[in-house]
Parts: structure tokens; sequence; C-alpha cells
């Protein structure tokens, strides 16, 4: 809880973008744009033989064209005991189409490198197609990824990763939405959907001042999923 504070109290300094925790990614790139995010997950489980996960995040990034941004992201994670620094991600989304009276949807790729600072944990390389559309009522983004480990703890298939969110515009200021997080496992020897990690939940989207934020609760829809999830994170672009 201490690195929790930590991370809240840095994000409070300075703080409409939010933290890659358990995230539905946006592929819109605004060039000069500053971005600072923090925020963590809570993943509980009613068996009492399974330990909760947490994991805390902070994320600072920026867009040096209109069509690329780049992001460095830092976790910890928690099981047992105090946390631990898990992982160094380095994040880069390319925007290759804009909605307008043209194109229905924004469409980009998100190409990442994860170094692991755990023992047992090997780094990943990942790639994900981000898109949206907007409308005058709903905001909605799908992600769709792959990753793959490596190094000498690797291991060598495939794993699928799904990601969808609709937003309700209820005001600028104030979106609730419903988020689905999906994670296939391995694609090489696809398991069934029990065995598979998928969960869902409302999330709340919105700011107040110049902080960005969302909250969200989520279910677990498969055996393999936590039985409830909660996240938080806050951001700040400038």
């Amino acid at each position: 809880m201490k690195l929790l504070a930590l991370f809240l109290s840095a994000s409070l300094v300075s703080w409409p973008a939010v933290a890659g925790v358990l995230s539905v990614s946006s592929p819109d790139v605004k060039q000069g744009e500053w971005s600072v995010e923090t925020g963590m997950s809570w993943e509980m489980h009613d068996d009492s033989e399974k330990d909760d996960f947490r994991e805390y995040v902070f994320e600072i990034g920026y867009s040096p064209t209109y069509f690329w941004n780049t992001a460095f992201e830092f976790s910890a994670e928690q099981q047992e005991g105090n946390a631990e620094y898990g992982v160094m991600a380095w994040k880069n989304t390319l925007q290759f189409v804009k909605q307008n009276s043209e194109f229905p949807l924004s469409a980009g790729l998100r190409l990442q490198y994860e170094k692991a600072h755990l023992d047992g944990e090997a780094d990943e390389i990942a790639a994900r197609l981000l898109l949206r559309h907007q409308n005058k009522i709903l905001d909605t983004r799908f992600n769709i990824g792959v990753e793959r480990e490596i190094g000498s703890d690797a291991e060598s298939d495939l794993a699928g990763d799904v990601r969808a969110s609709v937003r309700y515009k209820w005001s600028d200021d104030f979106k609730p939405a419903i988020d689905y997080l999906g994670d296939t496992g391995s694609l090489h020897h696809l398991q069934d959907f029990e065995n598979q990690d998928h969960r869902i939940g409302p999330v709340l989207y919105g700011s107040f001042d110049d902080i960005s934020y969302e909250a969200g609760y989520l279910i677990g829809l498969s055996n393999k999923a936590s039985d409830q999830t909660l996240k938080i994170a806050f951001g700040l672009s400038f």
C-alpha cells in the first residue's frame, strides 16, 4: 500500500489518457503531447487457497510526430508480502488511419517490448492492433494482439489478447462504460473458454479539472479468470 500511495501522490503533483493497467487503448496520437499516468489493479479470488494479485503502474509518454507516440511503463507486482519491481515496458503506437468523413475508424499499431525484472520471468515482445470509432453517443474501442516470450526462460508459443470498451458519452467529463478483457493463452495449443482468462464489467471514465480517471469492477467469465478485479487509474496530458 505504501507503493500505491507513492504512485497516486506522484500522479496528483502535476496531472486526458490513463495508465495501462488492464486498459483498452486508443490509437489516436496528438503531436507534441506529453502524458503522465498511474494506476493499480487488484485481482481477487473467492477460493481462499489462491492469493490475490496486485499490480501498480507508472507511465510517461510523448508524441514527437502526428502518427507516433512512445512511452515507458514501469510496474510493480504484489502477490505475497511486499510489492516487487516487475516489468519495464517500452511502447510505440503508430497511428495509420484517423477517423473522418471518409474513414469510419481510427486505427493504429502498438509495438511493445517488456523487460522482466523478477526471477524466473521472461522478457516479452508484443504487437496490438488498436481500433476506435466515435459518434455523438458512443466511444467504442477494440484491441487485438499477440505476444511472445523471448530469452533463456521463454516459452515459444504465441499468446493472444482481445480487449473492448463501449463508453457512453453522458458528458465530456463523464463516460460510463462496459469493458471486456480476454486472454486466450497459447494460440498454438488453444484451450477451451473456461481455461482462458475472460472478464467483463462496468467502468467509469471521466475527468475533473485537468485530471482524468478511470475506475472499474470486472467479474470473471471463465474458471481461469480472477473472480473479481478492481482497477483505478489517473492521468494528465499536456
